[in-house]
């Protein structure tokens, strides 16, 4: 009798991988990819919409033309978007690991607290949000400001103690620029939270116990075995992350997308859209070979 052949641990936990996106395949497939070869055909069309449905006409260049030489707004808003990442990136994937981190330790009401950080990724997904941010005072709140004597005042204390500080005018527009986005970046952060604690919670016990017997400290067991064995997570909730602010329905490039589209104006709202996606693909691909080379350093230091 023939032995059966013996599958490896990496091909099954690929073949295990693929099991669980089948259904995003699937749901792509049938739902989203004939729509997405649409739209890139209206890219290179003048569209017009008739009883009969969509018409096209072929127009080259037209509205490619229209959105980077005619649409001011466009490349402004996809510049600053881009830049906007520099900041925001890093400050929701670090806190959602400092929460994380917070969250793994042993107190009483921890599934409570777990579930109160968690909270604002299920009330972002409804029309909760949308009161929330149509409020007064809530939506004062969430954009910097405090609410005092019925009326909503932008706090300058902090900006004061940064100008009396010596600070340049730069400086200081940055650093305020990130206090009154604090709040809506740290709604942020529920997503990369649990992911960063589920990859804490898989991180050996032994190794720490093994470190502190070495005589490492907590800060040195931080750095050379958290952050090394989360790295996996910290490279997906950056990416999560990047496409979560790219998709954002309040971002600027977002909104002309959806104004465009809702004044049936499909050719630019396409052609936006596609060079986007673009944009999107391009910086997550530069993510990607950043992390390659910091790993192929590490990989030459050890």
């Amino acid at each position: 009798m023939k032995k059966a052949s013996k599958i490896s641990l990496s091909t099954r936990d690929s073949w295990t991988g693929l099991f669980f996106v089948m259904p995003f395949i699937i749901g792509f497939l049938i739902f989203f990819f004939r729509p997405m070869l649409q739209s890139l055909k209206f890219v290179f069309s003048d569209v017009t919409v008739e009883l009969s449905g969509y018409h096209t006409k072929f127009a080259g260049l037209k509205n490619l033309n229209y959105i980077f030489k005619e649409n001011v707004d466009y490349t402004t808003d996809l510049i600053s978007g881009v830049t906007e990442l520099f900041w925001k990136v890093p400050i929701i994937v670090i806190s959602a690991l400092f929460f994380a981190i917070i969250l793994n330790q042993k107190f009483r009401g921890r599934i409570v607290v777990r579930a109160i950080f968690f909270l604002p990724v299920i009330i972002s997904s409804g029309i909760i949000l949308t009161l929330i941010q149509g409020d007064a005072a809530a939506g004062s709140v969430m954009s910097g400001n405090v609410a005092a004597g019925g009326q909503t005042i932008q706090s300058d204390t902090l900006k004061q103690v940064l100008i009396n500080s010596g600070l340049s005018s730069d400086t200081i527009s940055g650093i305020m620029i990130v206090v009154n986005n604090l709040f809506n970046l740290m709604w942020k952060t529920g997503i990369q939270m649990t992911i960063f604690l589920a990859g804490i919670q898989g991180i050996p016990v032994s190794l720490y116990e093994a470190s502190s017997i070495e005589g490492a400290t907590a800060w040195e067991s931080f750095w050379k075995i958290t952050i090394p064995m989360l790295s996996p997570m910290i490279l997906l909730n950056i990416i999560y992350t990047i496409i979560d602010n790219f998709t954002d329905s309040q971002n600027a490039v977002m909104l002309q997308v959806i104004n465009n589209s809702q004044a049936v104006k499909y050719g630019w709202a396409s052609a936006m859209s596609w060079v986007y996606s673009l944009v999107i693909g391009a910086t997550i691909l530069i993510v990607l070979l950043i992390f390659r080379k910091m790993n192929a350093l590490a990989s030459d230091q050890y």
